[in-house]
């Protein structure tokens, strides 16, 4: 079996160690004699007329050269192999480290971070309790001198095992966003059932409507259409919230008899908790007071089920300073948006408003009262 890492060395050096004598006596090429400096030449004469007056054995070669250890070798001499024909032998290259290995390598790593930041937590402890205090005699040696005594160890163990024992408290997710469901609307409009389609024009889309919008039974097209309102891809989305705004514009009349069946898709779509979906509700809900101020006293009962994602948004307002927001004709800032709402419930929604808004937002003020 042959070793992978074997002497590699050239016939004509192995023979040149062996016999240094000879090897100085050779005949060197034209074309070395050419790229060797004068110096090189003479430096290789005189080692070489040494030699004939020395044993040509090795003891004598390497008994002579021990007595001038300072005189410096040549340069066609200086190899990586030494006058008795070993050869220096290399280690061999690191292997790459296997995917346990590196596991393991990670691992150590990691234990030894965690229990460094054991460490600085306890540092941090004592720095700031004075629970572990050290009085400055124990400092200090009698002369006024600092004391060499080590100190006591900060107690990592108890540290740890409080660590251990403390239970992870998990997050309450007030305002994690929620899966949406498949809607009804779409689901109707993939079956062919809704009268409505795409009008594709120059200056943008609009809703086609293949009968009288005014003609429709609200009490059946109506919530399907407010249910679409969690869509989030077109063109169901496109779709929803243009002909919710047809049919309030179309019909506002319609409205009243139909706010019972609307709380439920209007609860769905704000129970998301998507910031898009709830400001699309709440400009459904401002358009509704706006066509027909009426349906505020019809919506007062059922502020208990819609405004708790009210208040759980109502601070979610753009702190911009000094700066303008250039996208505010949008409409998307979710705080002024609620805020606009409460008030236009408010003023819509008779003498029972202000106390049912206010027992679902304890933070709200009045706005007939800022306005007097």
């Amino acid at each position: 079996m042959s070793c992978r890492y074997r002497d590699r060395t050239p016939d004509r050096v192995r023979r040149a160690a062996k016999d240094p004598v000879s090897y100085l006596n050779r005949k060197i090429p034209k074309r070395m004699t050419k790229s060797m400096s004068a110096d090189v030449l003479k430096t290789t004469k005189s080692i070489s007329d040494l030699m004939k007056t020395t044993s040509p054995t090795k003891e004598g070669f390497a008994k002579k050269f021990a007595e001038d250890e300072e005189e410096e070798i040549p340069v066609h001499l200086r190899s990586n192999f030494n006058i008795n024909g070993s050869s220096i032998i290399h280690e061999a290259p690191p292997r790459p480290l296997t995917a346990s290995e590196r596991r393991a390598v990670k691992k150590k790593e990691a234990h030894r971070s965690e229990k460094i930041g054991e460490l600085n937590h306890v540092g941090r402890y004592l720095k700031k309790t004075g629970k572990f205090w050290i009085p400055t005699s124990k400092l200090t040696n009698e002369d006024g001198s600092a004391s060499k005594r080590p100190l006591t160890a900060p107690p990592i163990r108890a540290v740890r095992s409080a660590k251990l024992r403390a239970p992870k408290v998990p997050r309450a997710g007030a305002y994690k966003k929620r899966a949406i469901e498949a809607t009804v609307f779409r689901k109707y409009y993939s079956r062919g059932d809704l009268p409505v389609k795409i009008d594709h024009c120059a200056g943008g889309n609009k809703v086609l409507w293949s009968s009288d919008v005014r003609k429709l039974d609200y009490h059946v097209y109506l919530p399907i259409f407010v249910d679409g309102l969690r869509e989030v891809d077109d063109p169901y989305r496109f779709l929803a919230i243009q002909g919710v705004i047809d049919m309030i514009q179309a019909a506002p009349e319609k409205l009243l008899p139909v706010v019972p069946q609307l709380i439920l898709p209007i609860n769905n779509a704000l129970g998301t908790k998507e910031p898009d979906i709830i400001c699309s509700v709440l400009k459904i809900l401002q358009q509704m007071l706006l066509q027909n101020p009426h349906i505020g006293q019809a919506f007062v009962p059922y502020f208990r089920s819609i405004l708790p994602v009210f208040n759980l948004f109502r601070s979610n307002e753009k702190n911009l300073g000094d700066m303008f927001d250039y996208s505010q004709r949008r409409r998307l800032d979710l705080g002024e948006l609620i805020r606009e709402t409460l008030e236009m419930f408010e003023l819509y929604g008779g003498p029972d408003a202000f106390i049912n808004i206010k027992y679902m937002c304890p933070t709200y003020e009045s706005c007939r009262q800022r306005a007097n």
